[in-house]
């Protein structure tokens, strides 16, 4: 699921944003979704879904432990504000700073299980 959240960031983030609309839609005042558009639409709406959920269930299970981890908090407030405008369908230019800033969580938890690893490898070893 990380992988495929990087590639997903990364990939939108690299792809111009004309690419997202069709070309007729600017003449008409609105901003139609382009079917590559509507994909990673759909592809964000699903993620931005299952991290609301995974927040939840992280309160329900451990609100404590969870709100007092100041890493927890700020990926929070990225993906709710990130899932809010995915809801509302705006389309405003700070988006992709909110889906650099959720790969900081990502990275966090990343070198959080690599350490974890080889702390039960050092354990293992003795």
């Amino acid at each position: 699921m990380t992988i495929f959240l990087c590639i997903v960031i990364f990939s939108e983030l690299g792809i111009p944003s004309e690419i997202f609309h069709t070309s007729h839609a600017h003449t008409h005042g609105t901003r139609e979704k382009s079917p590559l558009g509507f994909i990673y639409y759909l592809i964000n709406y699903f993620l931005l879904t299952f991290f609301v959920i995974e927040i939840c269930l992280k309160l329900f299970s451990d609100t404590l432990g969870f709100v007092s981890e100041f890493i927890n908090v700020f990926d929070s407030i990225v993906v709710l504000v990130s899932f809010g405008f995915q809801i509302a369908d705006v389309d405003v230019s700070f988006v992709g700073l909110l889906r650099i800033l959720r790969l900081i969580k990502v990275i966090t938890e990343m070198k959080k299980q690599a350490d974890k690893k080889k702390e039960e490898k050092e354990f293992i070893k003795q």
